[in-house]
């Protein structure tokens, strides 16, 4: 908080009353001050004081007292300011016992302490007393005044930096709502609450319509594509539940981030949809090559065991304050599993005939060729973006 600063209420005062003898000018305090042989006491008041003095008053005996534009300063009381803030609620004059000519003492107020000298005259001593006192009760309104206007001053700048910043955080809330409601509709395009993921439940669908095929084959095969199926519904759900966490993302920031590792985890879930459906017509079609590339590649990320998604799952229930944590445990294990299916190599004109073939015996509407070209088009986009940063 800046002091108060009376300099020139004080400087007013002095050139009104230069004349009194009880006054020193700036320039004769700075003079007394660095005598070793004077009799007004200012020897003792430390330099950067002084050089803020206004004026000063002239005492006999070991004592020195100067206004200064933001204190009242004594030699007597070792150097110590009073600032006028400090003091505003008691500074007073009286007069004192005999030991002290003018001066002040601290106690629980601060007093300029007044006493008749036997070598004055009392008319001029009385004048000059009458001088000092209107001063000081005239000092002591002026000092009031000051702290009441800047205190007010404060407040209303306070009021005014509060409101401020209330308008700036309200501009803020609303721009990172209209943030989230586009960000909203931009994955939930039929406004339907549900973030779009392909729709339906084709894999499971196909799994059944080809059950006894793939036991002919090996019983274990249909536990393990059970499997596959509870990783993709895990997923799909955690996917929604990270899709709802949108709207309370606190800042740009944070929804950005969120965003972008919902749009990696919905990349993910589409690569592992499209590859579990090619591991099935694989098999079924009798290409075992590509059916055990995909279920060695599927092997590698655990795929048959959903135990993770499922801890994703639990944690995105029971979140509290842990989300954020969480996003990047999420990020980092679909970058892992992105990075692990990389390119559809085993992608033919035939594989895609294959799957859309086996997807309309069972009346699905999943278009194949939109699949795949949604996903080529993100994982560019995630080349392009891990090379730029």
């Amino acid at each position: 908080m800046e002091e108060i600063d009376l300099s020139k209420e004080l400087q007013e005062f002095y050139e009104q009353n230069k004349d009194n003898n009880l006054l020193l000018s700036n320039e004769e305090v700075k003079k007394k001050s660095k005598s070793m042989f004077n009799s007004g006491g200012f020897s003792g008041i430390q330099t950067s004081d002084i050089n803020k003095t206004v004026f000063g008053l002239k005492i006999k005996g070991n004592v020195g007292v100067v206004f200064t534009k933001n204190g009242i300063v004594s030699s007597k009381l070792r150097n110590s300011i009073f600032l006028y803030d400090e003091i505003v609620d008691s500074l007073k004059i009286r007069e004192g016992g005999v030991s002290y000519i003018y001066g002040l003492r601290i106690k629980k107020n601060v007093e300029i302490l007044i006493v008749k000298p036997e070598f004055r005259g009392k008319q001029d001593f009385k004048k000059d007393i009458d001088v000092l006192s209107n001063f000081i009760l005239d000092f002591s309104v002026k000092v009031k005044n000051h702290l009441k206007i800047r205190l007010e001053k404060e407040k209303l700048k306070e009021e005014q930096r509060k409101e401020q910043e209330r308008l700036k955080e309200q501009k803020r809330l609303k721009e990172l709502q209209i943030s989230q409601t586009n960000v909203l509709s931009e994955l939930d395009k039929d406004g339907n609450g549900e973030v779009d993921v392909v729709e339906g439940n084709d894999f499971n669908t196909l799994l059944k319509k080809h059950q006894k095929s793939i036991i002919e084959v090996d019983r274990t095969y249909v536990q393990q594509f059970v499997k596959v199926s509870s990783y993709l519904k895990t997923k799909k759900g955690n996917i929604q539940s990270i899709f709802n966490s949108i709207k309370d993302t606190p800042n740009q920031e944070v929804l950005n981030e969120y965003v972008e590792i919902l749009k990696d985890d919905i990349h993910t879930y589409n690569l592992i949809l499209f590859n579990s459906l090619n591991m099935i017509v694989s098999l079924v079609e009798d290409d075992m090559i590509t059916f055990y590339e995909i279920h060695e590649m599927f092997d590698t990320i655990n795929m048959f065991d959903s135990k993770h998604e499922k801890d994703v799952s639990q944690k995105l229930t029971n979140i509290g304050d842990g989300l954020e944590n969480l996003m990047y445990e999420i990020r980092d294990m679909g970058n892992k599993i992105s990075n692990s299916i990389q390119e559809l190599s085993y992608v033919t004109e035939e594989s895609n005939r294959q799957l859309t073939n086996q997807l309309s015996e069972i009346d699905s509407t999943m278009k194949v060729g939109n699949l795949i070209n949604t996903i080529n088009t993100y994982q560019n986009y995630k080349t392009n973006r891990r090379l730029n940063s």
